[in-house]
């Protein structure tokens, strides 16, 4: 169930690179940043890199428009990734939104 979480987040965020992306790699950072909000959940790929896990609640900060913006702080030394990493985070939350909304059988696929 895990894995395709991360895979409906890079999805969205796929499209909305469809229409922002000038260059291949702001593609890698929107789809990066598609992820990253997700750092906070535990069992999350980057969740189980991140060693202060134990002290967040999923979806709190790390999922919030502030909390995204804070995120792509790191890939500011990146010259042009920053903006795009924070875009990936917006289509995360876009994403959660729609779950929350329509709830989880809009993205259930049989067998998964």
């Amino acid at each position: 169930m895990i894995i395709f979480n991360w895979a409906i987040h890079i999805i969205i965020g796929l499209f909305f690179s469809l229409e922002f992306a000038v260059q291949p790699m702001d593609i890698l950072f929107i789809v990066i940043g598609s992820i990253l909000p997700d750092i906070d959940h535990h069992r999350s790929m980057l969740g189980r890199l991140n060693i202060f896990v134990g002290f967040m609640s999923h979806r709190g900060f790390c999922h919030t428009l502030l909390g995204c913006a804070v995120l792509s702080i790191p890939f500011l030394c990146i010259k042009g990734a920053a903006p795009y990493v924070f875009l990936g985070g917006i289509s995360h939350l876009f994403g959660d939104a729609l779950q929350s909304i329509f709830g989880s059988k809009i993205f259930k696929i049989k067998g998964w």
